[in-house]
């Protein structure tokens, strides 16, 4: 994917709001949360309060060095950010990559996809557009 000089339009920008920075709230999805896997990803998943979905990066050490991880999350972002309008709304998400995968967007993209969709069943969010809150 060869990366534009253009900005993404408004409706596809990755928002504060749509960020997960909080250790607290970490905390919660990792311990109260549904969990979905395959082969790339492992996602995390709570319901939240707000009519969007938010996401949420952790990427050990174990993956790689530094430039794997900081690729590793620029992949899954960008992954979130083109699929959002896909996903279900209303869900807390914390996405960590396998070990020994590749960063690949497509394959991430559609595993976020297809987790989040199984997740948010799990955890009784509306199965519509994430986006629809014009956020």
């Amino acid at each position: 994917m060869k990366p534009s000089n253009q900005p993404p339009p408004a409706n596809q920008r990755f928002r504060a709001a749509m960020r997960v920075k909080r250790g607290v709230d970490f905390a919660v999805v990792f311990r109260v949360g549904k969990v979905a896997a395959d082969e790339s990803l492992v996602v995390h998943a709570i319901r939240n309060s707000l009519p969007h979905t938010q996401l949420g990066l952790s990427v050990s050490k174990k993956v790689g060095n530094a430039p794997v991880r900081n690729r590793w999350k620029r992949v899954i972002r960008e992954a979130f950010r083109t699929s959002y309008a896909e996903l279900p709304s209303g869900m807390r998400l914390i996405i960590r990559p396998r070990k020994g995968a590749m960063p690949d967007f497509h394959q991430v993209r559609r595993s976020l996809r297809r987790l989040a969709k199984r997740l948010g069943k799990q955890v009784g969010c509306h199965p519509e557009r994430a986006g629809q809150s014009g956020n």
